[in-house]
C-alpha cells in the first residue's frame, strides 16, 4: 500500500517538470528553428515559453501514466532553410538537446533548493519535485534520440537516407502508432520501470 502511495505522489510532484519540459523543448526547437531562418514556429505562437503553446493532451497523459509521452511537434517549412540536409538535422537533434539542457537546470535548482532551503517537509517536496523533472528530462533526451518514427532521432536519421529508400520509409511510417505503443509496452516490461 506504501508503495503504491509513493507511486501516486511521485507522479503528481512529477506534473510540473513534466510542464516545465515540453515547454522548454517547444520554444527551444522554434528558437532554433528561426535561427535557421524559418519563421514559421514564431508565426504559430510556438516561440514562447506557454505550456498551452506546447502540450499535447494525449502525450501529457501518457507520460504521467507510463513514463513516456510527447509534446506538440513544432511545425516547420524547410524550405525557409539555407542548407536542408544540414539545417534539418540541426532543426531534429535541437530537440534531444533541449531536453538535456532542461534536465541540467533542474538539476541545478534541486541542488540549490537543498542547500539554500531550510530543512522542511516543503523543501523535500520541492527537491523530490525537481529531482524528478530532472530524470524524466534526461529520460526524455536520451528517448528523443531513439530512430522511431514521430520521434526526433528518427527525422534526425531520415533526412540522410537516399531519396530512393522513401517508400521503405513510408511503409514503416504507417505502423508508426504500433511501433510505438509496441514500444512503450516493451520498456514498461523491463527492469528500468518507471521512467
Amino acid at each position: 500500500m506504501s508503495y503504491l502511495i509513493g507511486e501516486f505522489r511521485n507522479m503528481l510532484l512529477s506534473i510540473p517538470g513534466i510542464i516545465f519540459i515540453f515547454s522548454f523543448k517547444g520554444f527551444f526547437q522554434s528558437f532554433v528553428a528561426g535561427k535557421l531562418g524559418d519563421p514559421t514556429p514564431r508565426n504559430a505562437g510556438r516561440l514562447t515559453m506557454n505550456p498551452a503553446a506546447h502540450i499535447d493532451l494525449i502525450g501529457f497523459i501518457f507520460i504521467i501514466l507510463f513514463g513516456i509521452g510527447w509534446a506538440k511537434p513544432v511545425p516547420v517549412r524547410t524550405r525557409f532553410f539555407k542548407k536542408i540536409k544540414r539545417d534539418v538535422a540541426i532543426f531534429y537533434i535541437s530537440g534531444p538537446i533541449s531536453c538535456i539542457i532542461g534536465g541540467f537546470i533542474l538539476f541545478f535548482l534541486s541542488a540549490l533548493s537543498e542547500s539554500l532551503l531550510p530543512i522542511s517537509m516543503v523543501s523535500d517536496i520541492i527537491s523530490l519535485m525537481l529531482y524528478l523533472g530532472c530524470t524524466i528530462s534526461l529520460s526524455l533526451g536520451m528517448f528523443y534520440l531513439l530512430p522511431l518514427p514521430g520521434l526526433d532521432g528518427y527525422y534526425f536519421i531520415t533526412n540522410f537516407v537516399p531519396y530512393k529508400y522513401n517508400n521503405v520509409l513510408y511503409n514503416i511510417e504507417k505502423y508508426s502508432m504500433f511501433i510505438f505503443i509496441g514500444f512503450i509496452l516493451l520498456l514498461r516490461s523491463t527492469p528500468l520501470g518507471y521512467y
